[in-house]
């Protein structure tokens, strides 16, 4: 009993360090451009995490990820970007200032949630350590396809995202610390990783 309640607590604490590192290494590059390196860091470091023989620091996947994937910032960019743009469109006193808002707020708001949906699969299919190809724009093409063959799987993602983000109202700090590894922990069996990403 004893056993189970320290490595309880060493997971607890390891998983705290992981969501940390998310936000550190999000900062790091200006916050606006970091989510595809941080993503990635955070989607390897609970990889390595859940190994019994993972030896490499958290620090050091987070910037190997860092290093690998900077060069990334469009779709960080289009992401925060449609996001804020999305937040904006929800506030009243705009429609009274601009009542041409209430037409493109649906599909703002649509679009947004696909981008998000978009680049959760982008990032699971980067962290691969099987993929063969280099090809980043392939592996775009392959992450826009199968958010749409998969649906279902994709609203789930997107009802994931959404629930976790209420835990800015409930707690900040539980927040910061935990909802980035707790939706990689609970996304990971519904992210859809086709077969030729595995071969």
């Amino acid at each position: 009993m004893k056993n189970k309640l320290i490595h309880f607590i060493d997971q607890f604490s390891q998983y705290s360090i992981i969501g940390l590192y998310f936000w550190l290494f999000m900062f790091r590059s200006g916050f606006i451009y970091g989510f595809f390196p941080a993503a990635i860091g955070l989607i390897k470091s609970i990889r390595e995490l859940s190994r019994e023989d993972g030896n490499t620091s958290v620090k050091a996947i987070y910037t190997n990820a860092f290093h690998e994937f900077k060069q990334q910032k469009w779709v960080s960019f289009l992401l925060f970007l449609f996001t804020g743009i999305s937040l904006m469109s929800l506030y009243s006193f705009l429609f009274t200032e601009y009542p041409f808002l209430g037409f493109i707020q649906i599909p703002l708001i649509i679009l947004t949630c696909m981008l998000w949906i978009f680049s959760v699969y982008s990032v699971y299919f980067l962290s691969q350590e099987e993929k063969k190809s280099n090809n980043i724009k392939w592996i775009y093409a392959l992450a826009f396809d199968t958010c749409i063959r998969r649906p279902i799987n994709s609203v789930v993602i997107c009802l994931t995202l959404l629930a976790l983000c209420l835990l800015i109202k409930i707690n900040l700090i539980v927040f910061i610390f935990f909802a980035p590894p707790l939706f990689v922990m609970l996304t990971k069996r519904i992210v859809y990783i086709p077969s030729i990403l595995l071969r």
